[in-house]
């Protein structure tokens, strides 16, 4: 009679044990659902994030070329021969006054 009585709460015990390990396991597994949904969206900003950067990062690179093209061309009208005050061949082109010595 005590042996059976001790088998019957070994079984309880093995049962709740195994229903324990089985609630933990699913709780476990949903966790990991939600975490790895979570990661996934994470990836996806991180992508679009990384797009919307370097389009970003091309159109100013774009604006940057247009302003240089722009300034050289202004300089290559300033400079251009037979304009009223273009420099002669060889001036100073830094816009300071040029600086001879004078013979001895």
């Amino acid at each position: 009679m005590c042996a059976r009585r001790a088998e019957q709460r070994r079984r309880k015990f093995v049962a709740a044990t195994r229903q324990q390990y089985a609630t933990g396991t699913q709780g476990l597994r949903a966790t990991n659902v939600r975490l790895q949904t979570a990661l996934d969206q994470e990836k996806l900003a991180i992508q679009t994030r990384l797009s919307a950067s370097a389009a970003e990062h091309r159109a100013a690179l774009s604006r940057m070329e247009v302003q240089l093209q722009f300034a050289y061309a202004e300089i290559d009208r300033l400079q251009a021969p037979g304009r009223p005050g273009a420099l002669a061949e060889g001036g100073d082109v830094h816009g300071f006054a040029l600086t001879r010595p004078f013979p001895r």
